[in-house]
Order: structure tokens, then C-alpha cells, then sequence
């Protein structure tokens, strides 16, 4: 009983990150979940539980999605899975997950510090290669967050649209890696009972963090995005290097 509650309420803390800054989620419930579950368990049911928590967000933000940034990245995303299934094997999990840590924490802290307040817009087809990282990334290890929040960080859109964005390419590349793992074999009842045990919690938690970041303004809200990209970025390194 005590694990199942440890459970709950490390997805709510994710829901609520998540609501706040747009993604997250998965790289904060994963590593307070971990000590309680299996991690054949944790990473199938990571991916159903952040499928169901993005269609909430994508439904609270529907009006604001910018479709032109959402289609590069879904098709960036088909490949992303594919190759996944077969690169990752070949490749080392910890110099990965290291390279992709310490990229994502300096770009944020370069865009923290080199900003001064104005808005830098990059080309909507850098979409491709955010989706291919972001399915790729969450096929291996039950995140695909940090890439799509980095390519959207520049998309120049107001935060709703932001989150809007965010929350569409989430469902897109969710819905991709958990028909890749349902094909797998590895959604079992295990993982269906920790999704349904979990969803109400991070479903909750997300609310309140969608309330409490409609009070913040443009300005603090994208500081709020590149601290979040950093801390989990350096997360990311630190775990795989450790």
C-alpha cells in the first residue's frame, strides 16, 4: 500500500511540473517512482500514463496549437521510432543519455543568458529533428520532453501556444512509441493497473499547475521554461554519468 501511495504521488509532483512549464512529467515522477517499481514496469507505463496526461493538455490549449510546427514534428517522429528500435541497441545508453543532458542544460543556459528579453524565432523545420529525438528518446527511456521543449522554446508563440504545441506533439509521438511497445509485448497488466492507479494523480496535479501558471507573464514564464530545461538536463547527465 505504501509503494502504490510513493507511486501516486510521484505523478502527481510530475502532473504539476508538467502543468506549469508545459513538459516534465516523465523526468520528475520516473525518477521518484523508481524505487518502488520495476523499470520494465516503469517506462511502458511511464509512456500510457504521459499519453493520457497530454491529451488533457492538448484539449485545454486546443485553440492555440499552431499546426505548422506540429506537422514537422510528427513526421520527424515516424523515423524517430523506427530507428530507435534498432540504433539504440547498438548504441551506449549512458554516453546517450550523457550527450543529450549536457546539450539540453547548455542550451538552456545559453538562451538564459543570451536572451535580453527579446523573442529569437528558428525555423519551423528544425520540427523534423526535434520529433525523430523526442520519439527516439521516449521508445528508450520513457521521456521525449526535452527535445520538442527545446525546439518550441524558439518557435516565438505566446505560452498558451506554446503549451499547445507541446501538448499535440506529445500525443503525437506518445501515441507512436505506445503502439511500438503494445506490438512489443511489453503492456502487460501491471502496467495497465500502475496507469489507471496513476492517472487520477497526475491528471490532478497537472490542473493545479496549469492554474497556477496563468498567473505568470510571458517573460517569466520562458525563464520558467530554460531553468526547467537546465535542471533536467544536468538530471539527465548526472544519472547517466553516475
Amino acid at each position: 500500500m505504501v509503494d502504490l501511495i510513493c507511486i501516486s504521488a510521484a505523478w502527481f509532483a510530475g502532473g504539476f511540473i508538467n502543468g506549469v512549464a508545459g513538459f516534465g512529467a516523465a523526468m520528475v515522477a520516473m525518477p521518484l517512482a523508481a524505487p518502488f517499481m520495476e523499470i520494465s514496469l516503469a517506462v511502458p507505463a511511464c509512456t500510457l500514463i504521459v499519453l493520457t496526461l497530454n491529451c488533457q493538455v492538448g484539449w485545454t490549449f486546443r485553440k492555440d496549437i499552431r499546426w505548422k510546427y506540429v506537422k514537422k514534428i510528427f513526421i520527424g517522429a515516424i523515423p524517430g521510432v523506427i530507428l530507435s528500435s534498432f540504433a539504440l541497441s547498438y548504441l551506449s545508453e549512458t554516453h546517450l543519455k550523457a550527450g543529450m543532458g549536457i546539450f539540453i542544460a547548455g542550451y538552456a543556459l545559453v538562451s538564459l543568458v543570451s536572451g535580453k528579453g527579446e523573442v529569437r524565432v528558428i525555423h519551423p523545420a528544425w520540427g523534423y529533428l526535434s520529433g525523430l529525438l523526442s520519439s527516439a528518446l521516449g521508445m528508450a527511456f520513457g521521456f521525449n520532453g526535452p527535445p520538442l521543449a527545446a525546439y518550441i522554446a524558439y518557435c516565438g508563440c505566446p505560452a498558451r501556444a506554446i503549451k499547445g504545441i507541446l501538448g499535440a506533439g506529445f500525443i503525437i509521438t506518445g501515441v507512436l512509441i505506445v503502439s511500438a511497445k503494445a506490438l512489443t509485448g511489453q503492456i502487460n497488466q501491471m502496467v495497465i493497473f500502475t496507469f489507471v492507479l496513476s492517472t487520477p494523480a497526475v491528471i490532478l496535479g497537472s490542473r493545479l499547475g496549469i492554474q497556477l501558471s496563468s498567473r505568470l507573464n510571458e517573460k517569466t514564464y520562458q525563464k520558467l521554461l530554460f531553468l526547467s530545461l537546465a535542471a533536467m538536463g544536468f538530471r539527465i547527465a548526472w544519472s547517466a554519468l553516475m
